[in-house]
C-alpha cells in the first residue's frame, strides 16, 4: 500500500463515520430526547433542552468540519467525471448547505427543537430527513463512479 492510498482510506473512514456519529445523534434527539422532553413541566423542559442542545454543539460544530474537510479532499483527489455526476453531486452539495445551515441555526437556536410557549420547531426532523437524502445520493454517486461515469 503506498501512502496515498492510506491517506485517502483514511480519510474516507473520517468522512464515513463523521456522518453517522452526527446523523445518529440527530436521530436520537429527534426520536427519543424531544418526546421525553415534551413529558417535563415547562419550565424543566426549556432547562433540560438548553442544557441538552449546549452540550451537542461542540461534537456538532466539530463533526461538521470534519465533514465538510474530508468531503472536500475525497472530491478534489477523486477521479474526474461526467455530466450526470456533477449534475447529482451539485444537488447533494445544495442539500449539504441545508443541512450544515439548518444544523448551525438549531445548535445556537435558545431551546432547539423542544415545545415551549406552544411553540414547536421542526428542525431535528428536517436534519435527519436531509441527511438520509444526502446518504441515497452518495450512493447514487459511488455507483456512477465503480461504473466509471
Amino acid at each position: 500500500m503506498t501512502a496515498d492510498l492510506i491517506f485517502h482510506i483514511i480519510s474516507r473512514f473520517i468522512h464515513i463515520s463523521s456522518v453517522v456519529i452526527l446523523l445518529g445523534g440527530l436521530f436520537y434527539a429527534r426520536q427519543v430526547l424531544v418526546p421525553t422532553f415534551e413529558t417535563l413541566p415547562e419550565d424543566a423542559r426549556a432547562n433540560a433542552a438548553a442544557a441538552s442542545q449546549s452540550r451537542f454543539r461542540n461534537p456538532l460544530f466539530s463533526l461538521l468540519v470534519l465533514i465538510v474537510a474530508s468531503g472536500l479532499y475525497n472530491f478534489f483527489t477523486g477521479p474526474k467525471h461526467g455530466r450526470d455526476y456533477q449534475i447529482w453531486f451539485g444537488i447533494k452539495m445544495l442539500l449539504v448547505a441545508h443541512f450544515a445551515a439548518t444544523a448551525i441555526l438549531w445548535a445556537t437556536s435558545p431551546f432547539g427543537d423542544v415545545r415551549v410557549n406552544d411553540k414547536g420547531k421542526k428542525r431535528l426532523l428536517s436534519l435527519t430527513v436531509s441527511g438520509l437524502v444526502i446518504i441515497a445520493i452518495s450512493a447514487y454517486l459511488r455507483s456512477l463512479t465503480l461504473r466509471g461515469l
